[in-house]
């Protein structure tokens, strides 16, 4: 037995060193303060110097018991200190291949079906409303949207038939288990399993980068955050900004999950900065947690339940022919109960505003704003933010109320490539609010060129606001695109104009804020998962809002003009997207005789060809697809 846990442990070690893309190591936890320098400094590898350095042997799992390959899905206590382990700031060896399925789900690559659902289907049947007009208004709102997605989601048949030979290679090699892979994978599982809550956090950081950065092919520098530096950044954070921020690192594993939850610690020295204290902040509300680090384990469930369970509730709320239905309500109950259920009493101690997730391979793509705990949705009790590691986050703050907006986009576009967006120019205009505030460019002004023209002004905008088609596609990096006006701009390539601009360079201002108003993205597949999760850092800017899938006209205009509008009222951008989604929850953003009406009153005129009518906008179709990803301060 021993000999073959020896010879699990030498085949990880093998296993970290040969996946590891090279010259990739951790980055920095951003621990500077709003005047400290950018910590997202990304090395190209031809500049880059030295090698990797090698796991830290004393990291390898020690002998397990019982046998790691076997069906015992916790065979140590999980919550135990692991006394063979070291330092936790130590490197994590990655005893995996990260971004490693597991065998006994489908085929990450298949294209899902329901995500390609017609989202312009009538909705007149499914949305209750109480006049006639609502349903006229709901049906040709319909009728619009089957023209947008006709043109987005349509596959030709030459590339169907070029592919399906290919397809159904890739599934029977798929229908084959991986021995090695299954071995590795629950190594690494056992000596997550078997690690202290802070090593175990350290562990899922290091791994989260490495999937990123593999994916994207960009190399990162530094090391992981340490628990105690985390939850001193949130301490920090929280005086500047007067919300309590928790961090959760979710691990998805065999046959259980296990999330790993941070709160804030003030140190001594930030309480005596009063320039750091918000005015927000009494000097009795300064209650710290007693323990900072929160491990919980739920072993009544699978990792093959769980993604069954998120991907039945990711095609439930996204499907435009069920709003009003609830069907989604089932499996956002149970996500729920595995997800944050275990954390909310001590959630509920410690007076937490807002919840920033790091989650596993097959989670990355849940509307966690729609979780719901059987009489709320999660959205009206926290602020919600996604990070694809708290180490790979620039977590500096800065208050955006009145900042300067480069707003481009497109309510046409050049050959008729994508679907038209006939509200475009409203949104563009309602965002900006005047000259001062921001520049628009629409339709033939809105290039690849002129993207770059601008941005290369003296004058740097905090927000950039790109009104158009955007789609994170199953497959390679540069399948993901952003639609201009007239041409395709593949995510690499704007990686490459985030550059050339000097976004990531830390003697410039950096962005603060990337929005794509017009999203959708592959269910099923992770690396349109990495490419969604990793949006801001593969742009260059510290945050981005981005939609899960596409919504119609109506409900993305309503939600960016309530956005923008809550941005100059909130201190973070979290609370922002919060307040603008519970105003469209409790009916307070609708759309009623050809306007748009935003809770402070604000009416957007629409197009003449819209349809007469209200619609009420409170189903989470509509607002749940917006996520925050990156700095949500």
């Amino acid at each position: 037995m021993k000999s073959l846990n020896h010879l699990i442990s030498l085949s990880v070690l093998f296993c970290w060193v040969m996946v590891s893309p090279p010259l990739v190591r951790s980055q920095t936890g951003n621990m500077s303060d709003v005047t400290g320098p950018n910590p997202i400094d990304m090395i190209n590898p031809d500049t880059s110097n030295g090698d990797p350095e090698p796991p830290d042997p004393t990291l390898i799992p020690p002998d397990p018991d019982p046998d790691p390959i076997g069906d015992n899905p916790n065979p140590t206590d999980p919550t135990a200190e692991n006394p063979g382990t070291t330092d936790p700031t130590a490197e994590n060896p990655d005893t995996t291949d990260p971004t490693a399925e597991n065998p006994d789900t489908t085929d990450p690559t298949a294209e899902n079906p329901d995500t390609n659902t017609d989202p312009t289907a009538d909705t007149a049947d499914t949305t209750d409303t109480n006049t006639e007009s609502s349903d006229s208004d709901v049906a040709q709102e319909g009728e619009t949207q089957d023209e947008t997605a006709t043109s987005d989601t349509e596959t030709t048949d030459t590339e169907t038939e070029d592919t399906a030979e290919d397809t159904k290679d890739s599934e029977e090699v798929a229908d084959e288990p991986d021995f090695e892979q299954e071995i590795d994978s629950q190594a690494y599982e056992v000596q997550l399993q078997q690690s202290s809550p802070e090593l175990a956090i350290l562990m899922q950081e290091e791994s989260y980068a490495t999937q990123i950065s593999s994916y994207a092919e960009f190399q990162i520098y530094g090391e992981a955050p340490s628990v105690q530096q985390i939850s001193q950044r949130l301490g920090e954070l929280w005086l500047q900004t007067g919300k309590k921020t928790a961090f959760i690192s979710i691990s998805l594993q065999r046959n259980q999950l296990e999330s790993f939850t941070v709160l804030p610690n003030v140190s001594s020295l930030a309480m005596d900065n009063s320039e750091m204290v918000s005015s927000n902040i009494a000097n009795n509300q300064l209650v710290q947690a007693s323990q900072t680090t929160l491990r919980n384990t739920i072993t009544d469930s699978s990792r093959k339940r769980i993604l069954a369970t998120a991907k039945k509730f990711r095609e439930e709320i996204s499907n435009p022919r069920k709003v009003g239905k609830n069907d989604y309500l089932i499996p956002a109950q149970q996500l729920y109960e595995w997800i944050i259920a275990p954390l909310e009493p001590e959630l509920e101690k410690y007076d937490i505003d807002v919840l920033v997730f790091a989650m596993d391979s097959g989670l990355r793509l849940l509307p966690l704003a729609a979780l719901h705990d059987g009489e709320q949705f999660l959205i009206e009790k926290y602020a919600i933010a996604l990070v694809p590691s708290f180490g790979l986050t620039d977590t500096r703050y800065v208050n955006l109320n009145q900042s300067t907006i480069l707003a481009m986009g497109a309510s046409r576009f050049k050959g008729e490539v994508q679907s038209p967006l006939p509200t475009m120019p409203i949104e563009l205009e309602t965002i900006t609010h005047n000259a001062s505030r921001g520049q628009i460019y629409l339709n033939e002004d809105f290039t690849v060129a002129n993207f770059k023209a601008q941005n290369r002004l003296s004058h740097t905008f905090s927000i950039i606001h790109l009104g158009t088609h955007a789609n994170f596609r199953a497959g390679n990096f540069d399948d993901s695109y952003i639609q201009f006006y007239d041409e395709k701009l593949q995510l690499s390539a704007l990686r490459e104009i985030s550059d050339e601009l000097g976004w990531s360079d830390s003697k410039n201002p950096p962005v603060e804020l990337l929005v794509l108003s017009a999203c959708e993205t592959a269910l099923g597949d992770e690396k349109a998962e990495l490419g969604f999760a990793g949006l801001a850092l593969q742009a260059g800017v510290k945050s981005a809002l981005a939609s899960l899938w596409y919504v119609s006209d109506l409900g993305t205009l309503a939600l960016m003009g309530e956005f923008y509008n809550r941005l100059d009222d909130s201190l973070i951008k979290a609370e922002a997207l919060r307040q603008t989604q519970l105003n469209m929850l409790t009916g307070k953003v609708m759309v009623q005789d050809k306007h748009i009406i935003l809770s402070n009153g604000e009416s957007l005129p629409l197009p003449d060809n819209f349809p007469d009518g209200s619609l009420i906008l409170d189903d989470p179709y509509f607002w749940s697809s917006f996520t925050l990803i990156g700095n949500w301060n």
